[in-house]
């Protein structure tokens, strides 16, 4: 961050935004990947903390 012209780090600019794009609408199919492969444990956990997505 020294070094950068810039006083704003650009990971809580895209945070700001919601998160990385490439990740968003796909958490019902990773809850499915999840379930499938004996990891379903986290599935409420996801869908706690990202209840838009479900």
């Amino acid at each position: 961050m020294k070094t950068m012209p810039f006083d704003t780090d650009p990971l809580w600019t895209v945070m700001k935004e919601g998160g990385p794009f490439h990740a968003k609408g796909y958490l019902k199919d990773y809850a499915l990947r999840l379930e499938q492969s004996e990891r379903g444990h986290a599935i409420e956990e996801l869908r706690q903390r990202h209840p838009r997505e479900f």
